[in-house]
This record gives C-alpha cells, structure tokens and sequence, in this order.
C-alpha cells in the first residue's frame, strides 16, 4: 500500500516536470528593454514641438485611439520588446484613418510603394522642428512602437488636422467680418458653417477669398455641386447633435460643430457619392460577380446610362492599377481599385490628408484580425473565419471555392504552413475571395497612384475622353468575335490564346494571381515566426515528454496491480487449504468469493 502511495507521488512529480518542460526550453523571459524615451517623454516632445495646447488634445483622444488600434497591433509582428516596426506603425495609422474618416494621410497612405519606403513621422512634415523628427526616427527605427506610442503618434497626426480646421473657420470669421470673441445668431452660424464647408469641399484656402467671392460661390453652390443640398442636410444633422437647442453661438460652439462636420465628412461622403459610383459599377458588373466591368461597358455607359464619370483615359486606368488586362481582348476595370484610386479622392485646402472613398475592405480585414489576434494563422482556420464572415454581396456560411483555397494554402507553403495576415498574397487572396469590396494588390513599383492633376502633368494627355474619343474604344473594344479568334487574329493562327481572365461559373479570375510576397515588416516577421517556432518546438517535445510520463506510469501502475492480484491470490488459496477455512463448503452449494 506504501508503494503505491509513492508511486502516486512520482508519478505527480514527473507530470509535473512534463508540464513544466517548455518552460525549461524557453528559460527565463528575457525582460524588456531598457526603455530611455518612455511614454511621457514622448508627449513631452510633441508638447516642446506643437505646444501644451496639443498634448492636452492628444491626451483627451488617447483612449479611443488607443482601442481602434488595438485589433490591428495584436496582429502585427513584432520585435524582442513587443513593439511593431516604422512599417507596422505607418500601415496601422494609414487603415486607422480610412476606416475612422476616409482620410488618406500625405506620408502615411501608399503610393504604390512598399510600406518600408518610409517612416510615418513623414506625416508630421514642418510642423516638428527637424530635430524632434531626427529623435523620432532613431529611436522608432530602433526600439520600435508600442500600442501606447502609436496612439500618441496617431493622436497628434489627428489634432494636427484638427487645427487646421479651426484656422480655416477663423478666416471664415474674418471673411464674414465677425468676431470670434461675439456671438451669432442661428442663421448666421449656419451661413458660416455652409461657407466653410463649401470651400472644405472645393478645396478652396479661406484665407486667400474675399466676401465677393464667397457669395457668388454660395449662391451658386447647387449647380457647382449637384448633392450640395444633401451635404446641408448632413450639415444641419451634425449641427443639431453637437448644439443642440442653442439660440446663440460662441466660437467654441461653432469649433465644435466644425470639427465634428470635418471627422464625419468622410463617412457621409463615402454613403452618397462613393456609394453612387459603386452601385453604377455593380450595374455594368459582368455575368459572375468576378468584381469586374468589362472596359467596353464601362465606356458605353456614358452615352447608355450617363454615367458621366466613367471616362477616364485607358492608360491612366492602367497606370492607376484598375485594369485587369489578363485577357488582352477583354480588358477589365477592377470594381473596388477604381473605386479607391486617387482621382475619386478631393483635397481639403490643406497639405495634410485627402479625402477618399472608404476602402470595403477594411472592414472585412478588422473582422478577420479580431478574430486571429495573432500575425498569421493556418489556412485551416482562415477558411472558417471567411466562410462565415459576410459582406454586402457575400453571404454568411458559404464553401469557399476549391481552387480558392487550395491557393490560400500554396501561400502557406511559402510561409511554414502558416499564412501572414499583413502581406501582399493574404490581401491578394481576399481580393478573389471578396471580389467587389477588397482590390486587388499590385506588387510595389508596378503601378503610380497619381491625382488627375498630376497624371495630365506628367503625360500631357487629359485624364477624361472626350465624347469622339470615347465613341472610338467603344467601337475597338466591340465584342465581334470570339476572343480566341481575336487573338489569333492579332498574334497568328498557330499561336494558342491565353487562359479567359474570369470563370463565369465560380465568378474567380484567377489569371491575375502572382505568387509575389510582399510583407508589411518583413523584419519583424522573422522575429515573429523565430520566437514561435521556439514556443511551438518547446511545447512539442514538452508534449513528447509527458505522453512518455505517460505511458511508464502506466506500464508501473499495471505491474503494480498485477502483482498485488497475484498476492491475495496466493494468500486467498492459502488460506483454502488451512483446516476449519470458512471456504469449504459442501459440494452442492454456491462457493463464495475469497479471493475479494
């Protein structure tokens, strides 16, 4: 009985050892870096730079800065301290503002380069003293951000903006000849704020009109912008939630109402201008939900439905990364890389940020991040957090495509059976997975995000057809004839056709898929997946080790047994043999059990 008491015991003490295997293995957690730029000191620079005025401001935003990023950090790679990279950092604060405001940050949103092209400190421009920005730099570049310190830096990139509104309303004060020390009537704030926001929207600077020129622009506001009277109506509503129940208006009141108009721009811009140009695009949506116009309907649409804005010049499709020419006697616009490209952006009067439509995308990217929470994840488990995500053409619970998945798992093959969230082949899958919300990644350097302005600068051409320019691509771009016979007609009869861009029946358009990785943090990937592989190789031989633990306690606890039984069978027969046992009975009765 001793024995097996012990037995117990060892056997305890050694599960325990094999639980505490991996941790042998990992040794001690190394501590942290010795962090001389901690939190504080790092709003003591942006307050030395921009003022006490600033760090309050920051300060009073850092909270729900904070939990918005948080989703897109947890899924970041990190360094040894638990800090993302400069490229990290400026990925999060770029998608912080599209989802939050539709802004697209000058030195932080992507160009068509590789996130590591720069550092998000870029943003801050001349508003920081060129020696702060040198600090930022160096210590970022080596220590990296914590989630803290990206919402500091996301904060005040935030407030910057912010007192750029207040100047604009100052010299809109000053046009008008009031005073920002008075008060104003209902009518006069709304005529203020109406002003304002007219030259927000045209991207007019304030302080360089007169009151001549702000009147003539007032009056003819209707025929400049023909959803004008839906943008006052947004006014009015911000107006009544910000305000509400004032007679009288100091200047902070109208500030207030200001700011929150200038936020929330984005978003109402994004429900009725950007969501008029995505469902005309849906309209012309070739056979298939592929997320693809065919060019010839995109341009016949003018004259056919006008839809006056889809005459952009083939080239500068092109160059914006909008045309799927995988099929060269068909080419495509891209539903979702045409909706996001910079032409359908316009710019407050400021250098800081641009407003777009709102990427479709994001939304379906947060969902997949909150629910990894970590920087990669197997296919396996990517295909069920899909499967069951919806967007607004995709339903619920659906069995993603075979050749669809099969392709997510050659990215994992690249990648140690794992697949990167934060990576040009994850965002490329999702494309084909969510065809009209998630565009299609092109690789770095092959494509120019440019504005109209800046495109007709550098070429010459117009960006919009005109009407006889357009009649003509209708005309080449007519299907007449079949498109293998097109391209033999082109290249010769012996030359064999490149594969249909789309399949109408699983609606994939997989003949634009490269296998060209591109990660966000290429460094801290590999920082990531070494200390993984350290914790998973760790608790794999732990689990070896415990599944031996095991089987010898077994092996001992059934030897045991077997000799005890063996024991009081011995003593049982015994005993049987001794005279006057209780065990001899007579030979017709029932024999009783002696051995228990």
């Amino acid at each position: 009985m001793a024995c097996g008491h012990c037995s117990c015991l060892a056997f305890l003490a050694l599960l325990g050892l094999a639980f505490a295997s991996p941790s042998t293995f990992l040794e001690k957690a190394p501590d942290l870096v010795p962090d001389p730029f901690d939190q504080v000191a790092l709003l003591d620079r942006f307050e030395e730079a921009l003022g006490s005025g600033q760090r309050q401001a920051t300060e009073a935003r850092l909270k729900d800065i904070t939990e918005a990023l948080a989703h897109t950090f947890a899924t970041l790679p990190k360094n040894e301290r638990g800090a993302i990279g400069t490229a990290g950092a400026r990925y999060a604060i770029h998608r912080l503002f599209v989802q939050r405001h539709g802004w697209h940050v000058q030195g932080v949103a992507p160009e068509g380069e590789a996130w590591s092209s720069s550092s998000p400190t870029a943003a801050l421009g001349e508003a920081v003293p060129g020696h702060v920005q040198d600090l930022l730099d160096k210590r970022f570049g080596s220590h990296g951000l914590d989630l803290h310190e990206l919402a500091v830096l996301a904060a005040t990139l935030e407030n910057m903006i912010h007192a750029e509104f207040v100047q604009s309303l100052e010299a809109t004060y000053e046009v008008y000849g009031e005073s920002t020390e008075g008060m104003l009537d209902e009518a006069s704030t709304e005529r203020i704020v109406d002003s304002y926001m007219q030259a927000y929207v045209l991207g007019h600077n304030m302080s360089e009109l007169t009151r001549q020129m702000v009147d003539r622009t007032y009056s003819r506001m209707d025929r400049i912008l023909p959803l004008w009277q839906q943008t006052r109506e947004f006014l009015r509503d911000v107006q009544r939630e910000v305000a509400p129940g004032l007679s009288a208006f100091s200047f902070a009141d109208v500030t207030r109402i200001v700011e929150a108009v200038s936020e929330r721009y984005g978003q109402h811009q994004d429900s009725v201008e950007c969501e008029d140009i995505q469902q005309k695009l849906l309209q012309l949506e070739e056979v298939g939900g592929t997320g693809r116009v065919k060019l010839h309907d995109f341009y016949a649409s003018v004259r056919k439905h006008r839809f006056w804005q889809f005459r952009e010049h083939p080239e500068f499709l092109k160059q914006a990364g909008v045309l799927d020419d995988s099929d060269p006697s068909s080419p495509r616009v891209i539903i979702p890389n045409y909706f996001n490209m910079p032409s359908n952006c316009f710019n407050p009067p400021t250098a800081l940020y641009a407003i777009c439509c709102i990427d479709k995308c994001e939304a379906l990217i947060d969902h997949v991040e909150s629910e990894i929470q970590a920087p990669h994840a197997t296919p396996e488990r990517i295909v069920r957090v899909v499967s069951a995500l919806p967007s607004a053409s995709v339903p619920a619970n659906r069995t993603l495509h075979q050749e669809l998945v099969a392709r997510l798992e050659r990215v994992a093959q690249q990648h140690d059976g794992v697949v990167p969230l934060h990576g040009r082949l994850f965002s490329q899958w999702m494309h084909f997975a969510y065809p009209r919300e998630c565009p299609y990644p092109h690789a770095a350097g092959t494509t120019k995000l440019m504005s109209s302005e800046e495109w007709s600068q550098a070429t010459g051409m117009k960006v919009s057809l005109m009407l006889a320019d357009l009649e003509r691509y209708v005309e080449q771009l007519h299907p007449v004839t079949e498109p293998t016979d097109w391209w033999q007609q082109q290249h010769g009869q012996h030359q064999v056709p490149p594969q249909h861009a789309c399949d109408e029946e699983t609606g994939t358009c997989m003949a634009m898929w490269q296998d060209v990785e591109e990660l966000v943090d290429a460094g801290h990937w590999d920082i990531t997946r070494k200390a993984n592989q350290h914790v998973e190789g760790a608790s794999s031989v732990g689990t070896v080790m415990l599944r031996a633990l095991m089987l010898l306690a077994f092996v001992a606890s059934s030897v045991m047994a077997i000799g005890g039984f063996v024991q009081q069978a011995h003593e049982s027969f015994s005993a049987s043999l001794t005279p006057g046992s209780a065990c001899i009975k007579p030979a017709l009765s029932k024999s009783t059990n002696c051995f228990v």
